[in-house]
């Protein structure tokens, strides 16, 4: 009777992310035990990302990594799911404030249907007090699309 009453062996299609996720596929240079190795990011939200990779670190792992922007984005991961022989679902932070304007831009760009692996995430100006738009229009190259 208690496996019946629990939840976890019964499938959700209940999406419990805090936030949106976007698919997105770019390059990923990951640094690791003094070694770099490539993967392949296929989405990416606010607070995460899922990278396909050959032989995916375990459970608990940290790394730091770079998504091959024109401008390189610096991460630094925590791996939170390993998908054999598939790829890695992690969580993230961004060190550098100019770089998590940046990321931001990338967001609202993804949001907005602008496709910045195309026209590259640019690097912001240097008046961080400027409206997150304007950072958006320098990922995707031009003005947002209503």
């Amino acid at each position: 009777m208690e496996e019946i009453l629990n939840l976890k062996s019964f499938p959700s299609a209940v999406n419990l992310r805090a936030s949106r996720r976007y698919e997105f596929q770019v390059n990923i240079e990951i640094e690791r035990r003094s070694k770099s190795v490539w993967g392949r990011v296929r989405n990416i939200s606010r607070e995460g990302m899922f990278i396909e990779l050959a032989d995916p670190p375990e459970s608990g792992a940290k790394f730091c990594a770079n998504l091959s922007l024109n401008v390189p984005l610096r991460v630094v991961c925590l791996v939170r799911r390993t998908v054999p022989q598939y790829g890695i679902g992690v969580s993230f932070v961004i060190p550098e404030q100019v770089d998590k304007r940046r990321f931001e831009a990338l967001l609202i760009a993804l949001a907005s249907g602008a496709d910045p692996t195309a026209t590259g995430a640019k690097a912001p100006q240097a008046k961080p007090d400027e409206p997150l738009l304007c950072f958006a229009a320098a990922a995707t190259g031009g003005p947002l699309r209503s």
